[in-house]
Parts: structure tokens; C-alpha cells; sequence
């Protein structure tokens, strides 16, 4: 017996050589919504020769255990199971016929539920080749429902200033869960909190948390979720409850005797609005002439004395009552007043200089600026080196160092005015001016003077201004300094022109 099967065993491996060759196409994985429709692929790669295919077989795995989805059977047709009879269907309509072709066995899952997920088994049955099969998952995810809602019917603000949730935002039985997030202008606390629902499902909550307050009243807040890219945002504003919060107004510090028509109004700020306005006066009453009329308090007739005081307005609402004064003075004469137009033809005419001012201001820095460029741009880059002048007493530093080069124009003046003071007296000295000449030597050798034998030959006083002669450099005799060496005749300097 045991070589009779080896013999058949031979026999099919070389009558059907590419039974190998055969296999089961599948997706790697389903999803799909609770409620919507996918469809499961299922395809069989024949091999050459072909095999025959005996029956195909849709099957569910439970906890390791097969439960039959459909079968198509070439002799018996097409069968359902009834679990799944009126949502399971072969896709193609080739398997429906009397002699189907089953090679490709794809079914529809339409009005998916929670428990359609699972692993899914399409089987082959073929002779001679045996059973081929393949496997598929199919998961089922559960858009949530958002729900956003205050977290009380009434937020009232308190003056204990604790801090309470004030909306709660929830995505309820979702799968996967979703992620909430908030939009708010107003600060506060997120708590969030995730619970798994016994269907498999989840459900988050968010609260958000603050102080509920009069400045947080009609505040919007947003919620937004998440979910496998999908996002949904839901609002709700906020209705804060308060006391109210009263001013007095009407009173300008005005009231003078014998004016008219004056009043004092009560203003009041409140959630829910002020259901009583009560008006009263410190340390006495209302006077007889003032009619109430509600939140205003009317006086008739002339103003007169008896209208000074301090008044109260009380406004009352179902949170809680809240008031303000104001004193009023009555003055004898009305206090000068700025019309209000000729007060806005000032303001006017002062903004318009100032704009004025302000534009020539601009325009003069502009040209200012301009000049200077322009003068930058046309001034050479480099200028031309000028000879370093010497003071009078740096050429006389060593006995017998005399002048090497011609000394400038002005030094030498200064020069000599400091040497022949009595020469030229401040009231009758002329104003000079000095041609710009170049030095030469005399014809004539002149020995050099000490300036003190120069100023006693001319008398104290007195103006004689030279002649128009060729001025000869005398060597002043300070100590420390010789005469010119012999040979060396005297320099001359550049005439002196009086004007």
C-alpha cells in the first residue's frame, strides 16, 4: 500500500506540473464606516492546465472558530447565511449563472455594522489540487456624534470668584475615539476625560472651566473634533448672570438758579435686566417738584436751592441690587462755556497748523540734506596738501638755526606786529591785505638789526606807513640767536598794500 501511494503521489506532480502555480488574491485590509457599503475582493489565479474549481466558500472568523458568510457551488448555485442574507452579495454576475465562472468570487457588505468586523476567509475548493484559501480584515469605525451644551442652565458670577465648568463638548461612540480641542477668547481650564463604551465604542467629554463673570458674558466658545481627518466644530455662547452695575449721569456741574429743564438719569448694566429703579436722598427727600419715571429722575420748574444733596439710585435685578450717587451743587450764575462748534473750528484750525508746521519742517530738512549731498558730490576727494606752517618761535630754538624757508604771510605779520609794537598803534592801524607773492632776495645786502634798535629810531605814537618799497626781514636779537653768517644776504617778503 505504501508503494502504491508514492506511485499516485508521482503520477499527479508530472501530469500537472504548475499545480503549484495557484493562489488566492486578496486585499490586505477592509474598512469601512457603520452604515456604509465595502466591498471584499476575492480572485483566483488558475494555473496551467487549469484545475477545476469545485466550490467557493465565504467564511467568518469567531474566536477561532468558521461561520459560513456565502458559497457558490457550479451545481447547487448561490447560498447566503441568513445572518447575512439581506447584506451579502457576490459582485459578479457571472457566479449566478447556471454554468458560473468562479474565478473571481469578490462579495458586497452594504449597511455595515460594528459586528461585521472581523477576518474574513474566501476558500477554494479544486480538483485535484485541493483546498486554496486567503484571508482578509475588515474593520467597521463609528463616526461620533458631537454635542456641545452649557454645563448649567444658569452661570451666575459670583463675587467668591471660583471657578466652575461652563460647557461641555462631547463626542459620544465613536471608533476609533475622536480628539477635542477648544477655541475660546477667554482664558480658562480643558479637563477631558475618555470612557469605552460596551459595544466596542467610545466616548470623550470636555468641560471647560472658568470664572463666570460680567466680562465673560456673551463670550463664544467653540468646539472642535477630530476624527480619522475629519473635523466638526459646534459653539455656544455664553450667558453669564450678574448684579447690575449702575451709574448716574445728567449732572454737569451746571446747575445754576432759575435754569431749566434738568434731570438725572440711572444707567444700569445687568444679566438678567433690572426689574426696579429706586431714587433717594441722603440725609433728607425727594423734593416735591421731581417726578420718578422709572430709571429718571425729573425736576420741574426753575432750579433752585432746595435741589442741592446727594442722590442714590438703586437698581434691582433677581441676581442682587446695586446703587450709585451723585452730588449735585446749585451755583448762582451759569459757568462760561465754549460753544461746541466754535470748540471744533479750534481744534480744527490747531491740527492744521500743526500738520503745516509739520510739512515745512520736513521740506526744509529735505533741502538741507540735498545741499549738503550735492556739496559732498562736487567736493574733490582728495585735496591738495598745504606746507605746514611754523609759529614764529619754533625757528628760533638753537643758537645759530636761521629761517630755512619762507615763513606764511600771516605768521610773519603777527610776527613783526609782536616785535615793533610801538610801530603801529591800534587806533590808526589800517586794515592790510597781502599779495600772494613769491619771496626773492635783495640786490642790496642789508645787515641785519635787533628789533629794539628799530623801534628807537621811529617816534612812539605815530603812524608813517611805509613806502611801497621791497620790505627787508630783520633778524631780531633774542638771546640764544647770531647774526646771519657772512655771504648770507636779508630775505624779503611779499609788499604790504594798505587799502
Amino acid at each position: 500500500m505504501e508503494h502504491t501511494g508514492l506511485w499516485i503521489l508521482l503520477i499527479t506532480v508530472c501530469t500537472f506540473p504548475e499545480i503549484n502555480g495557484q493562489k488566492v488574491e486578496m486585499d490586505d485590509g477592509k474598512w469601512g464606516y457603520v452604515g456604509s457599503k465595502v466591498d471584499l475582493r476575492c480572485r483566483f489565479i488558475n494555473s496551467s492546465p487549469p484545475v477545476k474549481i469545485s466550490q467557493v466558500t465565504w467564511q467568518k472568523l469567531v474566536n477561532g472558530t468558521k461561520q459560513n458568510v456565502a458559497i457558490a457551488n457550479p451545481s447547487l448555485g448561490v447560498s447566503v447565511a441568513p445572518p447575512y442574507r439581506d447584506r451579502v452579495a457576490f459582485k459578479n454576475g457571472a457566479v449566478r449563472r447556471r454554468t458560473p465562472n468562479l474565478e473571481d468570487t469578490t462579495i458586497s457588505f452594504s449597511s455595515l455594522r460594528l459586528t461585521d468586523e472581523a477576518t474574513y476567509i474566501c476558500e477554494y475548493t479544486t480538483f485535484p489540487a485541493g483546498n486554496r484559501e486567503n484571508t482578509v480584515n475588515l474593520t467597521v469605525y463609528v463616526r461620533p456624534k458631537t454635542q456641545m451644551t452649557l454645563s448649567t442652565p444658569t452661570l451666575v458670577a459670583r463675587s467668591s470668584n471660583l471657578k466652575t465648568p461652563v460647557a461641555t463638548c462631547i463626542s459620544a461612540n465613536g471608533k476609533p475615539p475622536g480628539t477635542i480641542r477648544w477655541e475660546a477668547r477667554v482664558p480658562g481650564e480643558v479637563t477631558t476625560r475618555e470612557y469605552r463604551n460596551p459595544d466596542g465604542t467610545f466616548t470623550v467629554q470636555s468641560d471647560y472651566i472658568l470664572v463666570p463673570s460680567k466680562e465673560t458674558h456673551r463670550e463664544t466658545l467653540t468646539c472642535v473634533t477630530s476624527y480619522n481627518e475629519e473635523v466638526y466644530t459646534d459653539s455656544v455662547t455664553l450667558d453669564i448672570q450678574y448684579e447690575p452695575e449702575v451709574t448716574v449721569d445728567g449732572y454737569d456741574g451746571n446747575w445754576y438758579l432759575n435754569r431749566e429743564n434738568v434731570q438725572l438719569n440711572c444707567q444700569a448694566d445687568a444679566n438678567p435686566a433690572v426689574s426696579l429703579y429706586q431714587w433717594r436722598l441722603i440725609n433728607g427727600s425727594i423734593p416735591s417738584n421731581a417726578e420718578i419715571r422709572d430709571n429718571v429722575l425729573i425736576f420741574k420748574g426753575p432750579v433752585t436751592l432746595d435741589l442741592q444733596g446727594t442722590y442714590v439710585c438703586d437698581a434691582t435685578n433677581s441676581i442682587g441690587t446695586r446703587s450709585a450717587f451723585v452730588e449735585v451743587s446749585i451755583i448762582e450764575k451759569p459757568l462760561p462755556q465754549i460753544a461746541t462748534a466754535d470748540f471744533i473750528s479750534v481744534i480744527a484750525l490747531l491740527l492744521a497748523a500743526g500738520v503745516l508746521m509739520g510739512i515745512t519742517i520736513t521740506v526744509l530738512v529735505l533741502k538741507i540734506r540735498s545741499s549738503k549731498d550735492n556739496s559732498s558730490n562736487n567736493s574733490p576727494s582728495r585735496k591738495p596738501s598745504q606746507p605746514t606752517r611754523k609759529k614764529p618761535g619754533d625757528d628760533i630754538q638753537h643758537s645759530g638755526q636761521f629761517y630755512e624757508e619762507l615763513p606764511n604771510t600771516a605768521d610773519y605779520v603777527s610776527y613783526r606786529l609782536a616785535c615793533n609794537k610801538d610801530d603801529y598803534p591800534e587806533p590808526y592801524s589800517p586794515p592790510l591785505s597781502f599779495l600772494p607773492q613769491q619771496p626773492y632776495h635783495s640786490s642790496q645786502t642789508i645787515p641785519a638789526t635787533s628789533s629794539s634798535s628799530n623801534t628807537n629810531t621811529l617816534p612812539k605814537n605815530t603812524f608813517a606807513p611805509p613806502s611801497h618799497t621791497t620790505a627787508v626781514f630783520k633778524y631780531p636779537s633774542l638771546p640764544g640767536l647770531s647774526s646771519p653768517p657772512p655771504g648770507v644776504g636779508a630775505y624779503t617778503f611779499p609788499k604790504e598794500q594798505y587799502v
